[in-house]
């Protein structure tokens, strides 16, 4: 049974298009002509209920901590790990309570991804 929800999981994470913007996606006027929509904007794709718990996510995938969820996943009672795979920033938000499934996942290309200067 674990073994089939990891499946799922990793399924859900390298067959998903990157939701992240592109270019010319977001039309906010001419100061940001040709510039990405930052990546807060992005929508994140909600995952079915109890494919996976943290549990099996802590143990079976190399990730790290986050001390808060991005504002797009960010809710009351959620908490958010990051895994850097193909080039890309894959954010999973879980439930605080119960078995701590996963709700929700994101994914960022790295080049969309600044930092302050």
């Amino acid at each position: 049974m674990p073994r089939t929800l990891l499946a799922a999981a990793l399924a859900l994470v390298a067959g998903g298009a990157a939701l992240a913007s592109v270019p010319g996606e977001y039309d906010t006027g001419p100061e940001t002509a040709g510039v990405a929509a930052p990546i807060n904007l992005a929508q994140p794709r909600e995952t079915p209920a109890g494919a996976m718990t943290y549990e099996i996510f802590e143990a079976t995938v190399e990730h790290g901590d986050m001390p808060e969820c991005p504002k797009a996943l960010a809710a009351e009672g959620r908490f958010c790990r990051v895994v850097l795979q193909n080039d890309m920033l894959h954010v999973f938000a879980f439930a605080e309570d119960g078995d701590q499934p996963m709700l929700a996942v994101m994914e960022y290309p790295l080049d969309a991804v600044t930092f302050p200067q």
